[in-house]
């Protein structure tokens, strides 16, 4: 399951690319006149994964770079790493349009191939203010390459806006000592979330919610349940048949419980979202029915905003509005990853997530993030 998530992203971007913009994204004709387009909050960012916002509203943004200049062959594939990975952030989110972002944490580790699609690098990031941002890396940098900061692999890094990183706590080192779900060594942290009282890393490959404390002390806080039913039933896996549940991206739910996104292994309909307690890890609610799940938010009123990597009829990318009480509805949003929803109910969504600052090729296809509402669905 290591890498599934930025292995399958770029397998899926050499496929087909979908250009997408703001302006057209939401459906139009006259009696939909009252839905609201999608406004682009901040461009040219490279490989925008996981949003966060600060406890006074400040948008926070994963950049997992564009690898770097020390390239290598690794499975018969050109690899390339550098420290163009970083944070960045938008202040005043729900007026911003269109803006560059403030980066306030770099030097962060990064691995691509030549192009600096789909790189792997620090995949999420959580900050209850600019001097306690915590960030989760994932990154392998090649047997010979030296110079560059090998700590941070696999890690829960700590920085403040304007400072460099320091590792908390070494999240694969306690997967290949403990292996929580029992599958077999796997790690690649993609999810953090910063409780105040500890902090949770989503470890998409190890299956599990890991919980590190302020001594850098690391627990388990939930390991997730094997996808079943559909065809997860027929799916080979670790000696059965079942889907990974793959965690994505961690949230606060509308009560300040935890929102997980669940990938489920691309399979589709085994994507989940789950809320979790926030103090003993146990599920509380599972929606269903979803695929390639990146990420995922609640707003104020119990809606749900699920982004779905390869969603939609075009498999580019759209994120579900599922109601409190309703029917879903869907949005055209191009490979789609971290959400995030605001006091006021403004959603914010990662687009373009697997593209460099510089697109892919096609004007408007650099990675952004989008503001939307529920209007806009």
């Amino acid at each position: 399951m290591k890498r599934l998530v930025c292995a399958a992203a770029t397998t899926g971007l050499a496929i087909t690319t979908v250009l997408v913009s703001p302006a057209v994204a939401a459906p139009g004709g006259p009696a939909e006149a009252s839905r609201l387009a999608p406004v682009p909050v901040a461009r040219q960012l490279d490989n925008p994964r996981q949003l966060g916002l600060t406890d006074d509203g400040v948008l926070v943004i994963a950049e997992s770079g564009t690898g770097g200049d020390d390239c290598a062959v690794v499975g018969g594939e050109q690899v390339c790493v550098g420290t163009t990975g970083a944070v960045s952030i938008v202040r005043r989110p729900s007026k911003a349009q269109g803006v560059t972002a403030e980066r306030v944490v770099t030097g962060l580790l990064s691995e691509a191939g030549p192009s600096g699609i789909g790189a792997t690098g620090n995949d999420a990031a959580s900050a209850r203010s600019l001097d306690r941002i915590f960030i989760a890396k994932d990154v392998d940098v090649p047997d010979g390459i030296n110079g560059l900061p090998e700590e941070q692999e696999g890690s829960l890094l700590r920085a403040a806006a304007g400072q460099p990183a320091v590792v908390v706590a070494d999240i694969r080192a306690y997967e290949s000592a403990n292996d929580p779900d029992g599958q077999g060594v796997e790690s690649n942290p993609y999810g953090v979330l910063d409780l105040g009282d500890r902090v949770l890393v989503a470890d998409a490959a190890g299956n599990d919610i890991l919980a590190v404390d302020g001594s850098g002390e690391i627990s388990v806080f939930a390991v997730l349940p094997n996808v079943s039913g559909g065809a997860c039933d027929t799916r080979p896996n670790q000696g059965g048949n079942f889907c990974d549940p793959v965690p994505t991206s961690l949230t606060f739910s509308r009560d300040g419980d935890v929102i997980v996104a669940g990938l489920g292994s691309l399979v589709p309909g085994a994507g989940r979202v789950w809320e979790l307690d926030r103090q003993t890890g146990a599920i509380q609610q599972t929606w269903t029915g979803f695929t390639g799940v990146t990420g995922a938010a609640q707003d104020q009123a119990g809606n749900l905003y699920v982004s779905e990597l390869f969603g939609g009829a075009d498999g580019a990318g759209q994120v579900v509005f599922v109601p409190k009480n309703g029917a879903r509805a869907t949005l055209p949003v191009p490979s789609p990853a971290g959400v995030v929803v605001d006091q006021p109910g403004n959603v914010y969504v990662s687009a373009y997530s697997l593209s460099p600052g510089t697109g892919l090729g096609a004007p408007g296809t650099d990675g952004q993030v989008w503001r939307l509402t529920k209007r806009s669905f």
